[in-house]
């Protein structure tokens, strides 16, 4: 899945490269997108930032995986967060998920949901049956977002030192969910 390009109704998924550092580094060292994500709940540092990025963009080359694509509206040449499938070991097997970091000021607005049901329906394209998404316990509009995909609430497990909930769907039957809200607008 490497180099993949993608777009729905608002969003252009477009692979990062070097020159997006400096937006990835306002995502991962701001204390409110990162409440949820780091262990700790608190900001990258300098150092932890670009060892992110420099294993974010490895993960280009890495097939099931699409990695975590930039998200850019179609009305404006600006970055508001990343979405993509990632490879995670988790309890002892190999998942796929489905993930979304937006800035601050785009959130409340649909594109965290509007970014992950795109790219379930790209994964099922793909062949894959089933998908998840690690939220924290306590990230309820989250939470609210996988709900509204049709990913279910499968488990509490540890990750990476810290408790997350594991929301899960075959991917089959999400897809056909999605159809049939389309159809209905």
């Amino acid at each position: 899945m490497s180099h993949v390009e993608l777009q729905s109704e608002r969003l252009r998924f477009e692979p990062y490269t070097i020159s997006d550092f400096y937006f990835v580094k306002s995502l991962l060292q701001d204390p409110r997108v990162m409440r949820f994500i780091s262990p700790d709940g608190k900001p990258y540092s300098d150092e932890q930032t670009i060892e992110w990025f420099e294993r974010q963009l490895a993960r280009y080359e890495t097939g099931r995986q699409t990695g975590l694509l930039k998200l850019m509206t179609h009305d404006k040449d600006e970055p508001i967060g990343h979405a993509g499938t990632l490879l995670q070991e988790l309890d002892g097997s190999m998942e796929l998920e489905v993930g979304y970091w937006l800035s601050p000021k785009h959130w409340h607005m649909g594109y965290g949901r509007e970014a992950a049901a795109r790219l379930m329906q790209y994964a099922f394209s793909q062949g894959e049956k089933e998908i998840i998404s690690l939220i924290h316990p306590d990230n309820i509009p989250s939470q609210r977002v996988a709900k509204a995909n049709g990913l279910h609430w499968d488990r509490d497990t540890e990750y990476e030192g810290m408790i997350v909930s594991v929301y899960a769907g075959d991917l089959e039957r999400l897809c056909r969910h999605m159809i049939r809200q389309q159809m209905t607008r």
